[in-house]
């Protein structure tokens, strides 16, 4: 049976190269290596190999998907979507999103709360829109709506308003009623319900 002759840590990370009767056989984490019980010396069946290549090519594949996810968080349809574009097998997919739903970085819920926010500061937008966004990226329609009912008029409104007094200079120029069609327009667009956005305009266009 193949021995292993030589476990070397690499440079850049902490993975270490191990090496099978004096040549290089594959990679692994080095916690990995830890929880295995791999050693010098050892000897290894056909079997233990092809599970072995099986955790490398795994932690290889979640090495990467932890890169797609610290630029920010993910829903579970993009990392799916993400593995598929990579051409990940269907069963690496599913280790690889157990996995990550285990350690608590994804969690569906928690991404469509933080996107909510976001979206509040840097492109707001009606209910009818941030619906569309979060059922395109998977998110469950039951969350999708629970987490809208907790979106008040009041704030809706707000909303509305601080994206009008944005538009607003650059329709200085226009008559008072074109100027009206025109956030009217502009906000129906970006998903607000008409009762908000007849309130929005109106209110701040008879200052």
């Amino acid at each position: 049976m193949p021995v292993i002759t030589s476990i070397k840590l690499q440079k850049k990370k902490a993975w270490v190269n191990l090496f099978l009767d004096g040549k290089f056989a594959f990679s692994l984490p080095a916690e990995k290596v830890v929880e295995l019980g791999l050693k010098e010396n050892q000897e290894l069946s056909a079997e233990q190999i092809r599970n072995l290549i099986k955790e490398n090519e795994f932690a290889l594949v979640f090495d990467r998907v932890l890169h797609f996810l610290s630029f920010r968080p993910r829903s579970e349809k993009e990392v799916l979507d993400y593995l598929r574009k990579k051409g990940i097998g269907e069963e690496t997919q599913k280790l690889v999103i157990n996995k990550l739903k285990k350690l608590e970085f994804l969690n569906d819920k928690q991404f469509a709360s933080w996107l909510l926010e976001k979206r509040s500061f840097d492109q707001p937008r009606g209910k009818h829109q941030l619906k569309t966004e979060l059922l395109r990226k998977g998110i469950d329609k039951e969350i999708v709506d629970y987490l809208l009912t907790q979106r008040t008029e009041k704030q809706e409104l707000t909303l509305a308003q601080k994206l009008i007094m944005k538009k607003l200079p650059r329709l200085a120029n226009l008559p008072p009623e074109e100027k009206r069609k025109k956030l009217y327009s502009f906000l129906i667009n970006r998903g607000f319900e008409w009762e908000i956005v007849k309130e929005a305009v109106d209110k701040l266009l008879e200052k």
